[in-house]
């Protein structure tokens, strides 16, 4: 099970809602190392109607220049994203243009993190009103919304960068 974490909201929290992160990993298999994952979400509470803060969460991710549905766009390559992740700790501290989150994070994901050096953003516009902050999830339950079309579709996916505290 993994539980997800309310999202500090710097823009229109209004109209894109509850916004939440989740962390998982998938792996390692033979051919792959372990591959560490972040989900900004929405829960489709926002003042005006989940599919107002979808078209807000949207037009968001298209003015940073991260297309919905396509390939995964590399942070560390385009700054101008404007995406910037710290591992430490056992915590992803996660900053976007639009909000800033905290999520714990368990050792093996912190250590595939710090092996890849990126982690897998995926930040769906189609709203999760199931997957509540701080209740647990399932994992089959997160497997499902993360594989259907429709999310697949209509989400974001940027390799962010991990940095660390030097010292």
């Amino acid at each position: 099970m993994t539980t997800s974490n309310a999202v500090a909201q710097a823009h229109s929290a209004h109209s894109m809602g509850t916004l939440t992160v989740i962390s998982w990993i998938l792996g390692p298999t033979d051919d792959m190392p372990a591959t560490p994952f972040l989900m900004v979400y929405s829960t489709g509470d926002g003042l005006h109607g989940a599919e107002a803060g979808e078209a807000e969460l949207r037009e968001t991710l298209e003015g940073m220049g991260v297309p919905i549905g396509g390939t995964v766009v590399d942070a560390g390559q385009d700054r101008g994203i404007g995406a910037h992740l710290l591992v430490e700790a056992q915590r992803a501290v996660l900053t976007l243009p639009f909000t800033n989150a905290q999520c714990p994070v368990s050792p093996e994901w912190q250590a595939a993190a710090y092996e890849n050096g990126h982690v897998i953003l995926m930040v769906p516009v189609v709203p999760w009103p199931d997957a509540r902050p701080g209740v647990p999830i399932p994992e089959d339950s997160l497997q499902a919304f993360i594989t259907a079309d429709e999310t697949v579709r209509n989400s974001a996916h940027i390799a962010v960068p991990v940095s660390r505290i030097q010292g």
